[in-house]
């Protein structure tokens, strides 16, 4: 709401980037998606800790709640697996005036795939994305 807040009167979007863990409290999947799918004005559903869990099934349950909001994958939401391609997506779309919101990750220094823990830095990815972007004269 605080996003939207700022971004909306300026003709700004609030685009949100996020994902749900694994083998953790799948109704807040569904819960996730449906306020995404009110409060963002677009939606990057990815990774976040899928454990043993396909990204893929995760990230098809929140697309649900995002479409229940009448939302339309493609103009609306996307589905990108790799969370540092999803985060990089959002950046490049994203316009003036626009807040990409980055959630969830930020505080954590691993991702877990599987049973093994991935070195994840949610910093050095925004970073990435703002670089490439800035090599890109956007």
């Amino acid at each position: 709401e605080l996003a939207r807040e700022i971004a909306h009167p300026r003709g700004g979007r609030v685009i949100a980037v996020f994902g749900s863990a694994g083998l953790r409290d799948r109704e807040k999947r569904g819960l996730m998606g449906s306020i995404s799918g009110r409060l963002a004005d677009l939606t990057v559903i990815t990774a976040e800790d899928p454990r043993t869990e396909r990204v893929e099934d995760i990230s098809a349950e929140i697309a649900r709640a995002v479409a229940a909001e009448g939302r339309t994958e493609g103009t609306d939401f996307w589905q990108v697996h790799n969370r540092a391609e999803a985060i990089d997506f959002a950046v490049q779309m994203a316009r003036p005036g626009d807040i990409v919101l980055a959630c969830g990750k930020a505080h954590e220094s691993s991702m877990c795939y599987g049973t093994e823990e991935t070195p994840w830095d949610e910093f050095v990815a925004v970073r990435a994305a703002l670089e490439r972007r800035t090599a890109a004269g956007q």
